[in-house]
């Protein structure tokens, strides 16, 4: 039940340190200025812990308040327990976009106080999800791993999608991947991929992903080294690893591509990974002299030897 009388306080009554105050606080400038401006226009939502009155809604309301020395105007829900007054904070902000790292606090919250069915029916609807999304599947999943792991998915580093993956490795193997995911931003793609031929050689060699690293020297991050090309690094070692058979055909293609291509800008790609056994041949050029050496550069490596051995890579695999 709700008191729907409007009380006024001063912030520093109000107790706003509950972990129920799941979203973070909008008080900037703007809002300072608005509320100095316009005044509250909206009041907050308080509780009463005995003699002590607690907020559930309303953080920013309250902080520039304080920070403009005026009173803060609110009603009193009925809220007596933490689930009940983070139910109610969280209907108070349904309008606002949730992202990862909020849709993670959210979840942790809830996730040691209500069943698994609440989440899904009453707390996942609240953050726009379906109760049978497969995106909650893999909140769910995600719940499963220690909170050591939450700062990587906050910060944006691991998709949320390679937990599927993840969750298979041993708990040895979860914290010698780490490292991996924080300081690197990893695509959907690529962490899936990376993940699943790590898992997979490890299953294969009957090795642990932790022995795999040390063994290969899988590097985390290289200095002066980009995020992007230290990304692209260790997704290429781990197919190796994974692919052996394609990591020595991809070894002696560039080899013979070197002899081909050496001192001209021609690049020479395999389509498919060499099950076609067909190549593109490429290069770049911003001016009419740079097209021309090209053309004079095509004309030299196409009579290369090198030619007959890699079309012949894709008939040998």
């Amino acid at each position: 039940m709700t008191d729907a009388q409007i009380y006024s306080f001063d912030p520093a009554e109000i107790d706003c340190s509950g972990e129920w105050l799941l979203y973070p606080s909008l008080f900037d400038e703007g809002f300072i200025s608005s509320i100095k401006t316009v005044g509250q226009l909206v009041p907050v939502l308080f509780a009463k812990d005995g003699n002590k009155i607690i907020l559930v809604a309303g953080r920013s309301r309250v902080l520039a308040a304080e920070k403009l020395g005026v009173k803060v105007s609110g009603i009193f829900v009925d809220a007596e327990d933490e689930v009940s007054r983070a139910f109610i904070h969280m209907e108070e902000n349904r309008a606002r976009v949730a992202d990862d790292a909020l849709k993670l606090n959210v979840f942790r919250f809830f996730h040691t106080r209500i069943a698994e069915k609440d989440l899904s029916q009453r707390v996942a609807p609240l953050l726009g999800m379906k109760p049978k999304a497969r995106d909650l599947k893999l909140w769910l999943e995600w719940l499963t791993l220690p909170q050591d792991f939450d700062g990587v998915l906050q910060c944006g580093n691991f998709p949320l999608a390679a937990v599927s993956v993840f969750s298979k490795f041993s708990d040895e193997d979860k914290k010698a991947i780490l490292p991996y995911f924080e300081k690197l931003g990893w695509s959907r793609s690529n962490a899936v991929n990376f993940l699943t031929w790590l898992y997979e050689t490890s299953r294969r060699d009957m090795k642990s992903v932790s022995a795999l690293i040390s063994e290969h020297g899988l590097s985390p991050a290289k200095e002066n080294e980009s995020p992007k090309d230290g990304v692209a690094r260790l997704c290429k070692a781990a197919k190796m690893l994974r692919f052996p058979v394609f990591s020595d055909l991809l070894k002696t293609k560039e080899n013979i591509v070197g002899e081909i291509c050496v001192g001209t800008k021609w690049r020479v790609e395999s389509v498919g990974n060499f099950e076609t056994g067909e190549v593109v041949l490429q290069t770049r050029f911003k001016s009419r002299d740079v097209m021309q050496k090209a053309i004079e550069d095509l004309d030299s490596i196409q009579k290369s030897d090198g030619w007959d051995k890699l079309f012949e890579i894709g008939r040998e695999k």
